[in-house]
């Protein structure tokens, strides 16, 4: 009989199974093998999750379970949740602790910096929120309070305006009367930025009478004196207040007999001179005095 070398067709009328080489050992393996393994590691898990309590998902959250038991064991668990930033308000550093969702206990690689910093933000009640992963076994939270900063006037009444550009229901005007005063649509949502500016440049902040928005771009601010300060758009609006500072410090720029400063170009400041007030007429007044 002739014979039939390996991986030769076999001039039958069955046709044989189909087989992959094993290039390592060169053995062959049937695919219907490799099917049926992969059907019975399948049924295998299907098995094992019904035994566990009849759903899939319990083999992630008990597994889950299982790592920060062992986390513990080893010494990486998260044993305490600061907040900082917040002392002077005891009821929101609870709801910002409660809000990142993390207790003592669990495992420090699931405590995600980033997950935290989203969960906390989410309260919209806070500021500059950023997470720490102190080891072995401290999540710090920093975050400022989302304070009132601004007052705006809509028309009808001053509102008061928080951190975060929101109107704060229930606060009232009156309460603070030390706020920077806006007008002009838009200008709620823009306090913010206009507001941490100014706080950075305290020369200029306390002459401010009052910031209008223009076309939800830019600022105009008013001072005390009377003189008009016209800002760059927003993009520009930090160096342009940093760079009236300087001009305030080494001139007393905003105390000149100005009607306006304009800053809205970057490398120069044009000035408007305030129109001086009208010389009284000799005649007149003579004439006025004859007649008392």
């Amino acid at each position: 009989m002739p014979k039939i070398e390996r991986n030769q067709t076999v001039p039958s009328g069955r046709r044989r199974p189909a087989t992959i080489i094993d290039e390592t050992t060169g053995e062959e393996v049937r695919v219907s093998s490799v099917i049926f393994g992969v059907v019975m590691l399948i049924a295998i898990l299907v098995a094992t999750a019904a035994w566990m309590g009849g759903s899939m998902s319990q083999i992630g959250s008990r597994f889950g379970g299982f790592m920060d038991d062992t986390s513990r064991i080893v010494g990486v668990d998260v044993n305490d949740v600061s907040v900082l930033g917040l002392e002077d308000n005891p009821a929101l550093a609870d709801e910002v602790r409660a809000a990142a969702m993390i207790e003592p206990g669990e495992n420090m690689f699931r405590a995600d910096p980033h997950l935290i910093k989203s969960r906390v933000e989410g309260t919209d009640k806070v500021l500059n929120v950023r997470v720490h992963r102190l080891w072995p076994g401290q999540i710090v939270i920093l975050a400022d309070a989302a304070d009132p900063v601004a007052l705006w006037h809509d028309g009808r009444q001053w509102q008061v305006v928080d951190g975060l550009g929101r109107l704060l229901p229930g606060a009232r005007a009156e309460d603070h009367p030390g706020l920077l005063r806006l007008a002009g649509q838009g200008a709620p949502e823009a306090a913010p930025q206009l507001a941490a500016a100014l706080a950075s440049a305290p020369d200029i902040n306390g002459r401010v009478a009052v910031a209008t928005r223009i076309g939800t771009r830019r600022w105009d601010m008013r001072f005390i004196n009377g003189v008009t300060v016209r800002l760059p758009e927003d993009p520009g609006l930090t160096p342009a207040i940093d760079r009236l500072a300087k001009l305030q410090v080494r001139t007393a720029l905003t105390q000149r007999p100005l009607e306006m400063i304009d800053l809205r170009s970057k490398s120069r400041v044009y000035l408007r001179l305030a129109e001086a007030p009208a010389k009284p007429d000799p005649e007149t007044n003579r004439e006025a005095a004859e007649k008392t």
